[in-house]
């Protein structure tokens, strides 16, 4: 079995003993520490880009257990960092499809807490995403997508946003409507990332530009 990779060991046990021992030793559940332990690996190693299927093979559990644990350590330990979801929309934009003909953008999250941000998001405009073939696979139209982004990079991004989605959804070859998809998300990744200001690097972009598909 492939080795899990700690960047900071010291800084990993450190935090788990003080959590562990916060309260007595003994004092949290199996399932507690399952959830300590998710969010250590998330934060101190490289498995945080990993699929939930290739975690479950990795950790020999389920991908039911996964799941559930990725995102109950989500909620017991907020990320940090105040613009998480803004910065991991950006990654599930980069890998996204669309569907010319229904005019609806395609996407997969499997990260609970960044879908249920999402969809609530949507919902508080009185808009919704389609995910019910698939929890994970998410179809939003470029009207509820705009909606979005609006709200997450400003309205210079929304709008250059929409006027390339007008240009797009004018062409007529299946082609060159992917080509310029791809164009778009560039062009969109690098506005989005310049809209977050000091929150965002030049590594960043980097590492976005690297998911497009």
């Amino acid at each position: 079995m492939e080795a899990i990779k700690v960047k900071d060991a010291d800084q990993f046990v450190s935090e788990f003993l003080d959590e562990y021992l916060g309260n007595g030793m003994g004092a949290m559940s199996k399932r507690e520490i399952d959830i300590l332990v998710m969010n250590l690996l998330e934060k101190y190693s490289d498995l945080a880009d990993w699929s939930n299927h290739e975690l479950s093979i990795l950790l020999q559990s389920t991908e039911s257990r996964i799941k559930g644990l990725r995102y109950e350590a989500r909620l017991k330990y907020p990320p940090a960092d105040e613009k998480f979801v803004e910065k991991a929309f950006l990654a599930v934009l980069a890998r996204s499809q669309f569907e010319p003909d229904k005019k609806v953008v395609i996407f997969v999250v499997e990260d609970s807490y960044l879908r249920y941000a999402i969809q609530g998001r949507l919902k508080a405009k009185g808009m919704y995403a389609d995910n019910s073939f698939n929890s994970e696979l998410v179809k939003i139209n470029i009207d509820s997508l705009e909606a979005v982004i609006r709200e997450m990079y400003g309205d210079v991004v929304a709008d250059q946003y929409q006027e390339k989605f007008a240009e797009l959804v004018r062409q007529e070859e299946a082609a060159a409507q992917r080509l310029s998809f791809k164009k778009l998300k560039n062009s969109f990744i690098e506005s989005a990332v310049s809209s977050l200001g000091g929150a965002a690097t030049a590594g960043l972009l980097a590492y976005l530009k690297s998911l497009i598909i």
